[in-house]
């Protein structure tokens, strides 16, 4: 470093003082051997300057000293990840290392088991997520439902000790990160894995299930006297909602085509409708809720299956459910709940129903259907299968530390 600014230069080579001898000087450049009779022979302002010089060794030292040292270090700061750097086709994903988050007040670090695939993960990697401008930026890591175990606790955080199996979905606030070794994640997102379930089947979990919780539960409001219809019963959100909805007391009809019949009724629907061989809306009346778990039906479609004031629920938030659902919801009110509304399900983080739904499966009545199970590296192969809407359930990732 030039210190010719801060100090006078000399007009002779002050090493040159520096000799074999029998004492170390702190202030000799180069810790070398110095005659120390030839220091005391320095001005002030000599000695001065050797300091600076050896406090600008040091600093050297310090600054490489990562470089050497910290190699081992800096490779438990990374983590193995699926994740996008642009929006595109499966060929975007890409499968590497980027640092391992640290978890901030209230979030805890969860070393990820296994993390679910959902619609909504391609949708994001296609650009068409209608929420993806909460996710600005990349490098972006994919996947929101993990299973995994705690391994470091945030400032803050009172619910979560480390080693404790837990279960849950990331926000897109918190910009997914499910695909990887490593989350962190908001310990109000999250609920203890239960016993006898494993990280592929708790994973499978939050974001189907909660969106079948808060259809039937928050909007349709079903109890033991509901009669609920259900589009799209074999799929992620479809099987939870079947079997939430009988956990509930109600009377279910599923929707499924005749390869899932048998599934469907194993997981306890009363009636089960074979899409491709008859039209549910020829043959059911007097539903008070109708879930169309897959979107592709309306209210103008579901009018005549629906009872006086019976609720059509949809997953896919667009302008035209929006609309339906604002001009829906208006008619309703001025009839004093007497005709039949639109309404769309959006699925929130919520630790406390995913511990009413972890209860619910520690007593056997709701299970997990996983249709396959992918390594972390063949992301690329579970959103093809996940894309062509032909799943049995879920499908899930499958993460292994340094897979």
């Amino acid at each position: 470093m030039d210190r010719s600014g801060l100090l006078p230069a000399f007009p002779h080579d002050l090493r040159a003082v520096c000799r074999p001898g029998n004492h170390r000087v702190a202030g000799c450049s180069g810790a070398r051997w110095c005659d120390v009779s030839e220091i005391f022979k320095l001005t002030t302002a000599e000695r001065l300057w050797r300091l600076l010089q050896r406090t600008d060794d040091l600093l050297i030292e310090l600054l490489n000293a990562p470089s050497r040292i910290g190699g081992a270090f800096a490779q438990t700061t990374k983590m193995k990840a699926i994740y996008i750097e642009n929006y595109g086709g499966p060929e975007a994903l890409r499968y590497g290392e980027l640092p391992r988050p640290v978890p901030k007040p209230g979030q805890v670090l969860v070393e990820v088991r296994a993390a679910a695939v959902n619609p909504r993960d391609w949708l994001l990697r296609e650009g068409r997520y209608v929420f993806r401008h909460l996710m600005r930026g990349f490098p972006l890591v994919l996947g929101s439902d993990v299973s995994g175990v705690v391994v470091e606790v945030g400032p803050n955080t009172n619910h979560f000790e480390r080693g404790v199996p837990v279960f849950g979905m990331q926000t897109p606030f918190g910009r997914m990160g499910g695909y990887a070794e490593y989350i962190a994640i908001s310990e109000a997102a999250l609920a203890r894995k239960p016993e006898g379930v494993s990280h592929e089947e708790a994973a499978a979990v939050p974001c189907a299930a909660l969106t079948a919780y808060g259809a039937l539960v928050r909007i349709g409001r079903v109890g033991p006297k509901s009669h609920v219809l259900i589009v799209g019963a074999s799929g992620g959100v479809g099987s939870y909602a079947v079997q939430i909805a009988k956990a509930l007391g109600a009377s279910v009809t599923a929707v499924t085509s005749t390869a899932n019949i048998i599934l469907v009724q194993s997981l306890g629907a009363d009636r089960v409708i074979d899409y491709k061989t008859e039209r549910f809306t020829s043959v059911i009346r007097n539903q008070n809720v109708v879930f169309d778990a897959i979107g592709r039906e309306s209210l103008t479609s579901c009018r005549l299956v629906l009872a006086s004031g019976g609720r059509y629920i949809t997953t896919i938030p667009n302008g035209r459910t929006a609309m339906q659902s604002a001009i829906s919801g208006l008619r309703r009110f001025a009839t004093g709940g007497r005709t039949p509304s639109a309404h769309v399900v959006l699925v929130r983080a919520n630790g406390h129903d995913l511990e009413r739904i972890a209860g619910l499966m520690a007593e056997g009545r709701i299970r997990s259907v996983i249709d396959s199970v992918y390594p972390l590296h063949d992301a690329r192969g579970a959103h093809e299968k996940s894309r062509s809407w032909r799943t049995r359930g879920k499908l899930v990732l499958r993460v292994q530390m340094g897979a």
